[in-house]
């Protein structure tokens, strides 16, 4: 038995790629896992801890504290693009990390990275992707989300203009902009409607390159095209992907959305070919991660 706990708030969406990979949904561990709201009383064994990094970035002392009951710790640190928690300043023996959407520029002491993942939406797409029905995909590009800084505002300002424009009028593109988070189409109407494109745009977060958007693409069996930057001039984006996932990945990364009409064109004269590599090399991706935890827990002595 694997003891978890989770700080508050718990359940955020961005903690959703957690619950699937601690809920053996990702690809099965032999492992089970007893959930706490907060961290338990337990002593001689050790915790998998999952930190919200934006609400206690102030209190790594106390963290520290609470850590020292346990023999082992493999923390996660969570729902923190503003990158404001300090691994390195809490303390425990036989700890190790998990960073998500981390800075490219810097390397949290061998922590291992992860993305923002999908909402609950796409645990399970609302039609198997795999079927004929869904193979068809009649929509070409999909992007819906939040216009609310420099990025979304390129890319929905490109596919705008894609849409006016004679030489692109073959291309069945839907966008979708929204005034702010949740404020548009319900998260099942959303999951319905990109599991029936081939391509979605996926463009940065407030802070980071990361997105819920590129995981939802992935889970949807739906090609992304990723963002290679950030809004923030400040944050170096540049090799956030390669960092992510290595150099070897079949991703589409642009620096600017001038680059996205020939991104999409190339695409979509690759499909279904490339929608296949990316789905093995994502089906791949789960698995490794599963993986890496139960190489940290052997590492740490919890199994």
């Amino acid at each position: 038995m694997i003891h978890v706990a989770h700080l508050a708030p718990r359940g955020c969406w961005d903690e959703n790629i957690l619950t699937q990979l601690l809920g053996n949904h990702l690809y099965p561990t032999g492992l089970e896992y007893e959930h706490h709201d907060g961290w338990p009383n337990i002593y001689d064994t050790g915790v998998i801890a999952v930190i919200p990094g934006r609400y206690w970035h102030t209190r790594a002392a106390e963290i520290s504290e609470a850590m020292a009951r346990y023999r082992w710790v493999l923390a996660f640190r969570t729902g923190d693009e503003e990158d404001l928690f300090d691994i390195d300043a809490v303390t425990h023996p036989n700890i190790k990390w998990w960073v998500q959407t981390p800075r490219a520029d810097k390397y949290y002491r061998g922590a291992r990275w992860f993305g923002v993942g999908w909402t609950p939406a796409f645990n399970n797409p609302p039609f198997d992707p795999g079927t004929p029905a869904a193979r068809k995909r009649p929509l070409d590009v999909y992007l819906a989300g939040q216009n609310t800084h420099c990025r979304r505002n390129q890319a929905f300002k490109t596919l705008n203009t894609m849409q006016e424009h004679p030489d692109y009028r073959k291309i069945r593109i839907q966008a979708d902009p929204t005034p702010g988070f949740t404020q548009g189409v319900s998260p099942a109407e959303y999951a319905k409607t990109m599991v029936t494109a081939k391509i979605g745009v996926a463009p940065a977060g407030a802070v980071s390159p990361d997105s819920f958007r590129f995981w939802e693409a992935l889970q949807a069996h739906t090609l992304p095209i990723v963002d290679g930057e950030s809004p923030l001039q400040s944050y170096y984006a540049s090799q956030f992907w390669s960092r992510m996932f290595g150099d070897g990945s079949p991703l589409s990364v642009l620096t600017t959305y001038a680059q996205l009409p020939g991104y999409i064109e190339d695409l979509l004269a690759g499909w279904p070919a490339n929608g296949n590599r990316v789905t093995a090399w994502w089906m791949r991706e789960k698995r490794k991660m599963t993986l890496d935890l139960l190489a940290d827990l052997e590492s740490l002595g919890a199994i």
